[in-house]
Order: C-alpha cells, then structure tokens, then sequence
C-alpha cells in the first residue's frame, strides 16, 4: 500500500500541467533585412495571391511610402527599444547608417500591445509620409525568433471598401544589432 501511494505522488507530481501566465519578452531590436514578402488576398479572391523571394520587388503606388516599393533582400528596418527607422539610404564613410525614415527630428516611436503567454501581440507605429500625410501602421508580430521577426500587416482595400483585401506578410532576417 505504501509502494502505490509512493507512485500516485511520483505521478501526480510529475504529470501535472505547467501554466505559462508571463508575457513573452520580445526582441525586435536590430537591424532587419526583408528576406521575403507574401501577399495574401483575403476577401474576394479577384486574384491570385503573390510570393516575393530574392531578387523580385513589390510595386503598389497606393500604399504608403516606403512600402510602395519593397525590394527583396533591399529593403531595411532598424528597430532599438522605442524607434524604428526604414529605407535604409547609403551608409557614412564612418559606417554610420543613413536612414529615410525615422531619424532625428522626426523620429518614429512604436509601440507594442496585445501580448500574452500564447500571442506575441502588435507593433504599432505612426509616421508622416514624403507628401506630408501622418499614416498608421499596425503588424500582428507572427513570430520573434532569434535571427527572424514576421510581421503581418492589418491589410488594406485597394479598390475601396468593396473591393479585395490585401494582407502583407514581412519575413525579416536579422542582419545587424
């Protein structure tokens, strides 16, 4: 009797269920590369869904630059703890990075939400375009590896609100700190 009560603890300890309830610390600091892109119509299926992959660029003028154009393998973003800059331009003879977006004095804050043990959550950002126009941008962060982010952007209706929707996914690759 005392050899089987021993085992139900030695089960009971051992087959129990762990509950995560910590917020995942996330890393998007660094300086990313887009290694892929995939676009994913998600309403009406008026045509076919695109992969972008090395050497391919993404053209769309109705979206906001800088992502009008998004060159694969050539299309930068840097992120530390609060800024995010993009459209990486040339880099200084000191090795300095030269950035388009999201450099001193205007500055792109992100933030992020939504997080929990089971979701990374969103990023979150706003930003004024080359004519002026303050846009918003929200990604759902699908996934915080440790060379790797993707970002799924909330989509947009490029014809209109009756029109399809079109969902961006960012594979990015970790090219610097």
């Amino acid at each position: 009797m005392k050899k089987l009560f021993l085992l139900f603890i030695f089960l009971f300890s051992v087959s129990c269920e762990q509950y995560v309830t910590e917020k995942p610390t996330l890393s998007l600091s660094g300086k990313y590369v887009v290694s892929k892109l995939d676009i994913t119509n998600v309403d009406q299926n008026q045509t076919r869904d695109s992969l972008y992959l090395v050497g391919t660029t993404y053209n769309n003028n109705v979206l906001p630059k800088p992502f009008d154009v998004i060159s694969i393998n050539h299309f930068y973003i840097h992120m530390d703890y609060s800024t995010i800059r993009m459209k990486l331009l040339g880099v200084t003879p000191a090795g300095q990075d030269i950035w388009r977006y999201g450099v001193s004095p205007n500055e792109i804050f992100y933030n992020t939400f939504g997080g929990n043990a089971y979701h990374n959550g969103y990023m979150q950002f706003n930003y004024i375009t080359d004519d002026g126009s303050s846009r918003l941008i929200t990604f759902l962060i699908e996934d915080d590896g440790f060379e790797s982010l993707q970002l799924k952007s909330s989509g947009a209706w490029f014809n209109g609100k009756f029109g399809q929707k079109q969902v961006m996914t960012l594979s990015l690759t970790r090219v610097g700190p």
